[in-house]
């Protein structure tokens, strides 16, 4: 028992350290690093009150095992109470998105002065600024930036946090002649929904560097093999027509519910997010917290 509790000591210490240094550094493998030990933190605290408290004379490993897996229900639980509390709000899954005419737009801080010499460095120009409101004080801000042939967009998110700190991701678009969509982005927020087929999109939530991004995007374009289209202007119809196709697929796949469907229901489930779609959204969750990966399509 002494091993024991000095184990669950030494893992809530390391939690502790791991979880500050993620947020510090916005270091998504930090964080990862983080649940996995707030993870068997718990699980060795709950196998070492079971002995202490005398609750249980079954050996060690069982009260473990136990413990992983009263964790692994109490977090699905939470999961599927945040997603069916965003499944009952206001806020959109796909926004429409409307031109910014904001000064104020990218944070102080050393991670927003590296974009912003990577997108000097690799002659990225920027087009547009748009923005969309999710609610009367939640806004999503994207600049958009082209590089110099125009067949790579930038699209740049300012996604503000609960502490009303503002986080950057990127996403990665190009179009080619056949109407092929290659997309490469860092996001780490779920989303469980599907692509329409001529959509390739890979998703690196782990990755923080734009420029190693980049590098990863221009390597799947020459993979493909295929020319690549200048992109012209218009962006925020673009986006906005993008915003929609999403809505139709998933609507299509049963991802969210049909609005006309559900209003012809005498006693119509409640959310735009089907029973599926949760399901996914909370698989996705699981896989970003604890293995940095999304959904395979």
């Amino acid at each position: 028992m002494f091993v024991e509790e000095n184990a669950a000591l030494i893992f809530i210490g390391f939690y502790f350290l791991a979880n500050f240094c993620g947020d510090k550094f916005n270091q998504p493998i930090l964080k990862i690093v983080a649940h996995w030990l707030r993870w068997l933190s718990f699980a060795l605290c709950f196998s070492h009150l079971l002995v202490f408290f005398e609750w249980s004379s079954r050996p060690d490993w069982v009260h473990f095992i136990t413990g992983i897996a009263l964790w692994f229900v109490a977090e699905t639980v939470f999961y599927r109470i945040s997603i069916q509390l965003f499944n009952l709000s206001e806020i959109q899954l796909f926004p429409k998105y409307q031109t910014d005419t904001s000064d104020n737009l990218w944070p102080i801080s050393r991670e927003a002065d590296s974009v912003k010499e990577t997108l000097t460095k690799q002659k990225f120009k920027k087009i547009e600024v748009i923005k969309a409101d999710l609610l009367p004080d939640l806004k999503i801000r994207q600049a958009l930036f082209l590089d110099e042939e125009r067949t790579i967009r930038v699209d740049i998110l300012f996604v503000p946090n609960t502490q009303k700190e503002v986080t950057c991701f990127f996403s990665l678009l190009s179009l080619s002649d056949t109407n092929d969509c290659l997309i490469t982005d860092n996001q780490n927020m779920p989303f469980g929904g599907f692509y329409p087929k001529n959509w390739s999109v890979t998703r690196h939530p782990i990755q923080r560097s734009l420029s190693k991004l980049l590098e990863l995007h221009r390597e799947k374009m020459r993979k493909k093999n295929l020319n690549w289209s200048s992109q012209e202007e218009k962006f925020l119809t673009k986006v906005n027509a993008n915003q929609r196709l999403l809505e139709r697929e998933n609507q299509a796949m049963g991802f969210l519910v049909d609005p006309e469907h559900q209003r012809n229901q005498k006693q119509g489930r409640k959310g735009k997010i089907s029973s599926e779609g949760c399901i996914r959204i909370c698989i996705e969750m699981w896989l970003l917290s604890y293995f940095g990966k999304t959904l395979k399509l």
